[in-house]
This record gives C-alpha cells, structure tokens and sequence, in this order.
C-alpha cells in the first residue's frame, strides 16, 4: 500500500472527521463516553487557517485513511486526534503519520499528548516511540486520561 500524507485541504473535512469518529467509537464504547472531544466535534469546530494548528491526513490510492494533528504552543506540542480508517488499523499507519506529525516539532522542547488509561494499544505504541508517561487525571468521572510526553 502506497501511502502519501499531506497537508489537509478542506475539503478532506468531512471524510476525516467520518474517519475520526469511526476510530475514536472503540474508545467511545470501551469507556461508555459518547461525549469525548473527537465524537462531537464538527467541521465548523476546525480552524483550517489557525498558525497553532497542523493537520496531515494518509491518503492511500487518492482515498482518505487517517489523521493526526498538531496543536502548537510555544515551546511544545500536542498530538491529537491521531486516526486510522476502520480495518485498517495494526498497519503501521497511525505509527507513520505520529512520525510525520513530529517532524514538524523539530526545534521545540516537548511533543506531548493523551489517551484513555485502559488503551493498552494507544499506550504500547506511543511507549514504543519514546513517549513517557507523566500525569493522569479523571475525564469528567468517566475514566482516567493518561498523559505521555516525548522530550525533543
């Protein structure tokens, strides 16, 4: 499978956030938490235009298959939103657009992000890529969100 990734264009919006919310649905189900950021959001919550944010999207065959963003501070980062379409997880395309997304960090102190505390996949592969975890905190009394951060 070829795999481009690419700055989004607006109009990959509606596919991504389809995509978005298909992947975040396991999370969505395994901590009964319909309501989390990546379920709700929608195409008018998105600054395409924003300098703090970066958006890239894997395409494969001219089709949409994931995406992760770049939220910007001033001396760090956060992943989030990191997305794989449905069936096609497991395949090395989540891990390929994290080390896409960190080469944009390049120059900052921190990339940092976070993930429910029960997502041992989520936490095993951002484990592998150097991420450390640093904090947890309650989502609204629904569940823990474990924050990793990666010192650059």
């Amino acid at each position: 499978m070829e795999l481009v990734i690419r700055k989004v264009l607006a109009k990959d919006i509606p596919v991504m956030l389809e995509i978005q919310k298909k992947a975040f649905l396991v999370q969505a189900r395994m901590y009964d938490a319909y309501n989390i950021p990546p379920m709700i959001e929608t195409e008018d919550d998105i600054d395409l235009y924003s300098d703090k944010l970066k958006i890239l999207v894997a395409e494969s065959e001219g089709k949409l298959i994931g995406s992760v963003r770049i939220a910007f501070g001033d001396n760090d980062a956060e992943i989030k939103r990191l997305s794989v379409a449905d069936g096609l997880q497991n395949k090395g395309i989540g891990r390929k657009l994290l080390n896409e997304a960190e080469k944009h960090c390049a120059g900052l102190e921190r990339i940092w992000l976070f993930t429910g505390g029960q997502s041992k996949k989520n936490i095993s592969l951002y484990t592998k890529m150097g991420y450390a975890p640093y904090k947890e905190e309650p989502f609204k009394d629904q569940f823990t969100l474990i924050y990793m951060e990666k010192l650059l």
